[in-house]
């Protein structure tokens, strides 16, 4: 599940927009010269192979295959408040290909798809300054995730994770409050194609209490081509909203964590005038620090049975289940009620979620959905992760899925 994990198998706070360091703000002024600053820099390694097993009810072959992706980089010592990062990217195929890595041939192929296909190429590459105190600036290719990466993340979970082209300010200079502001004009997507877009991002994000966070937000996304999520000729939008979330009981042994979001997208930039639907989410739970017991409920509404409200840029692994089976929303809109249970035995975590998928617009079954995932840590920089997911449709007609991956990760 790669960077995954921290959004869904570890305990619901890990998401949390709280303010800790000033967004990675380790730059500062160095007294060494850049030749120095580059020869005390550090080189970076991620290896991760999965093996995928994937079935779907209306497909006449499985897929069955090995996929991996090796990321190398280095990252200099701090000069003068400025960090240079650079990385490439190999991800490629392992044994046999039984499998349709090509999201164009998705209605042709006798395979399900597995979106993970062979890429070779520039991953990050960007410059940080820190040289003020509580600010840090990014320009280049980087990767985005912003709070609980419901609207603009990296995606890690595929192969080839979703890199954004343009900068980043993010400034802690006021207590307990961080804000953030960036502009992007081309994205990486997880095909490793890459595209033009306008995103524009203003986050703010306030802790009035410790272990309580409240963000304020707006994302303005143009985009060129996305006729594919709904039909529309242009599906450009901006997304406002606002969350709060955190621990009602901090520093208590029992811990009761909550969250709750509320937001509204409307057409952007030349987007169609139907776009226009609410999102809202609500989530209580219990937690310790073995187990996570937690009940939540997202809905991304519908205008009317006209659209759905859509979140291209999303983290889709970590929201409506693994299957991956509403990767675009229905015109009608998505309710999503699931439970989820955690827990943990040394260093191995169990984890769980059961959902009910049913329409915003006419009250649609759509079905159900069950994840389960076991992760073993081998050691602080290697962990195996066992994943299965089953969905079955409800009224309306759609295919069963059952999903299957063994992935192992080593970073260095």
């Amino acid at each position: 599940m790669g960077r995954m994990t921290g959004c869904v198998i570890l305990a619901p706070l890990a998401a949390l927009p709280i303010l800790c360091s000033a967004a990675e703000n380790d730059i500062g002024n160095s007294p060494f010269g850049l030749d120095e600053a580059f020869a005390r820099g550090r080189f970076t390694l991620e290896l991760r192979p999965r093996y995928n097993d994937i079935s779907e009810s209306d497909k006449p072959l499985r897929t069955e295959g090995g996929t991996v992706r090796a990321v190398a980089g280095w990252r200099s010592a701090p000069w003068y408040g400025l960090r240079f990062t650079l990385e490439g990217i190999h991800a490629d195929h392992i044994g046999p290909k039984r499998f349709n890595d090509n999201g164009a041939d998705f209605g042709t192929s006798p395979y399900p798809l597995l979106p993970d296909p062979r890429y070779t190429g520039l991953n990050e590459a960007h410059v940080d300054y820190g040289g003020i105190e509580g600010l840090n600036l990014k320009l280049g290719r980087q990767l985005v995730r912003m709070d609980n990466q419901r609207w603009v993340s990296d995606n890690d979970f595929r192969q080839i994770p979703q890199l954004f082209d343009g900068g980043m300010a993010t400034y802690t200079g006021f207590a307990n409050t961080r804000l953030q502001a960036g502009y992007f004009n081309r994205l990486r997507d997880t095909s490793g194609n890459t595209t033009d877009i306008r995103l524009t991002i203003l986050n703010a994000a306030w802790n009035p209490l410790p272990g309580q966070a409240v963000a304020a937000y707006a994302y303005f996304h143009d985009q060129p081509v996305t006729s594919n999520f709904t039909g529309f000729a242009d599906n450009s939008y901006r997304i406002a909203g606002i969350r709060a979330e955190g621990s009602l009981t901090r520093g208590c042994p029992l811990e009761v964590p909550y969250i709750l979001e509320i937001a509204q997208q409307k057409p952007y930039a030349g987007g169609d005038s139907r776009i226009d639907a609410r999102y809202w989410r609500v989530g209580l739970g219990l937690a310790m620090t073995a187990w996570t017991l937690r009940a939540d409920m997202e809905v991304k509404g519908s205008n009317g049975g006209v659209y759905g409200l859509q979140n291209p840029l999303t983290d889709y692994y970590a929201f409506n289940g693994w299957t991956l089976h509403f990767f675009t929303t229905p015109r009608l809109g998505l309710r999503d009620q699931w439970l989820t249970g955690r827990y943990a035995v040394g260093p191995v975590t169990l984890f769980g979620e059961a959902h009910r998928f049913r329409s915003d617009y006419g009250d649609v079954d759509y079905g159900r959905e069950t994840d389960l995932g076991v992760s073993w840590e081998i050691l602080p920089n290697a962990i195996l992760r066992l994943q299965h997911a089953r969905y079955d449709p409800g009224a309306s007609p759609a295919a069963s899925i059952r999903k299957t991956w063994l992935t192992f990760t080593y970073t260095y």
